[in-house]
């Protein structure tokens, strides 16, 4: 069974037995889940997606991370039961947390919030909840991206450094662990900052 090395701020990945193929090593599973993630982003942001084919709700928000990880990884889309106690919520707390995260979203939406902050908070939400065994830092920042996609927003073009170890990594975990303690503001920058 492989054994992946993890960067700052990333969920180590604990258990490969999940794997749907044969990989080795962690440049190998970057690529592999690359191509997956590349099929949702395709299907979700060449163009503007619908309130049906990106309805916002938790069953469509687990199964977008079942997109984007369900050739790779047998568990995609299926919350975590269990996990590392320091990484986000109670397994028990999970659907309930991801039922206030939307609901939170559309009254954001409903009360004029600007966009941006309804995405950067959303991002944060999902990230901080971490419903999934792994993935839940891609499949944040991908919900954001839909949700300003669809109120006709341009998207953060976010560096290929995010994904590894880098000093814009290290801004983005610092940034979301202001936004742990209510400071959103960091965390809107570097949105606004990787928005053309």
């Amino acid at each position: 069974m492989p054994v992946f090395p993890t960067i700052e701020g990333a969920t180590p990945i604990d258990d490969a037995s999940g794997l749907k193929l044969h990989i080795v090593t962690i440049e190998a599973l970057y690529v592999a889940e690359a191509e997956n993630i590349a099929k949702a982003v395709l299907k979700y942001l060449a163009g503007k997606p619908s309130r049906r084919s990106a309805a916002f709700k938790v069953d469509w928000i687990t199964r977008l991370h079942k997109e984007m990880y369900g050739n790779v990884w047998t568990w995609a889309g299926q919350v975590r039961t269990s996990g590392n106690p320091n990484i986000g919520v109670p397994a028990y707390m999970i659907q309930e947390e991801l039922r206030k995260m939307v609901d939170d979203l559309h009254y954001w939406d409903k009360t004029g919030m600007d966009l941006v902050e309804q995405a950067v908070r959303l991002h944060h939400r999902a990230v901080w909840i971490h419903p999934f065994p792994n993935g839940n830092g891609r499949w944040s920042r991908m919900l954001s991206d839909i949700w300003l996609k669809q109120h006709g927003k341009n998207l953060p073009i976010w560096p290929a450094e995010m994904n590894r170890e880098s000093p814009i990594r290290l801004d983005y975990i610092r940034a979301v662990k202001e936004a742990d303690r209510g400071n959103f503001e960091p965390l809107l920058e570097l949105q606004r900052l990787y928005m053309p």
